[in-house]
């Protein structure tokens, strides 16, 4: 087998019809490749008369996280490749051609263009506050070195040598992954054809569910191990004013006001997750 596209999914059966029809159209070969779903929801079973593509098969994992779910389906891949996507995102028709291209032309790993369309009943607001934040795709593969299991293809073997991603992190375990990988010597390169298309989340409400997650997985990561003084100066630089915003080119002065109090929110009360966490007030759940 050529490549093994992992897809783990929590209770999204049906956003990820639309994924498997856009992997069923790949100008790649059908036989060489194969779909493993990995279903995060034990209690969710598959709907009754789903339809699965033919190279596509779905592996139950019960422990809680997404990162638990790819290593599962890395365990069970037969790939020499390995392509993560998400159940929300709608690879492009030539994906995996194109991922695979540049695995072949050296690249260890490779980190593909995300890019983001507004879902139906998705706010304006909601969708061009992740148009300016997230997914800074690009940026993140060329200057960091690290990428989103969005869209991220590698070579088996890297896995084999760096090992799996961390289980205890519900986010940011794609960025700690793809990071290791880049200090062992491994290289990775940004596709431009390598694209899926990924909705931004539909509210603000959204947003700050996302931002909780991510709050959590960084507080795992790196604040815990914080000193008192380090602890308070990110408390207060992630809390400051975003004024830059007000120099946004393309968007009405009405926009850019939205924009600033919607992210000075979702900013603040990404802090206050991380702070209740540091005083052992809640735990670090899955949102």
């Amino acid at each position: 087998m050529k490549i093994s596209v992992i897809i783990p999914t929590f209770k999204e059966w049906e956003v990820l019809s639309n994924c498997l029809k856009a992997l069923k159209s790949q100008s790649f070969p059908q036989e060489s490749f194969e779909i493993l779903i990995i279903n995060n929801s034990p209690e969710d079973e598959i709907p009754v008369a789903y339809e699965l593509p033919a190279n596509a098969k779905v592996i139950l994992q019960p422990k809680k996280g997404s990162y638990a779910a790819r290593n599962m389906g890395v365990a069970y891949s037969s790939g020499q490749y390995i392509a993560f996507t998400d159940s929300d995102c709608i690879p492009k028709i030539n994906w995996l051609e194109e991922g695979v291209k540049l695995l072949e032309a050296g690249y260890d790993l490779v980190g593909g263009k995300v890019e983001l369309f507004k879902p139906e009943q998705g706010t304006e607001l909601a969708f061009t506050y992740e148009s300016y934040f997230s997914f800074k795709q690009k940026s993140n593969v060329l200057n960091k070195g690290q990428s989103v299991t969005a869209n991220l293809f590698t070579k088996k073997e890297v896995l084999d040598k760096v090992g799996l991603f961390k289980e205890n992190l519900l986010s940011g375990g794609d960025f700690e992954w793809t990071k290791r990988a880049t200090g062992s010597g491994y290289k990775i390169g940004f596709g431009e054809q390598v694209e899926v298309f990924h909705p931004s989340r539909r509210t603000i409400s959204q947003l700050v569910k996302k931002r909780r997650r991510t709050m959590g997985g960084m507080y795992i990561r790196e604040f815990k191990h914080y000193s008192f003084r380090q602890k308070i100066s990110y408390a207060l630089f992630t809390m400051r004013p975003h004024v830059t915003i007000f120099g946004y080119k393309g968007i009405s002065i009405k926009k850019k006001f939205q924009l600033f109090f919607a992210t000075w929110y979702v900013e603040c009360l990404g802090v206050k997750e991380i702070l209740l966490l540091d005083l052992k007030m809640k735990s670090v759940e899955r949102v």
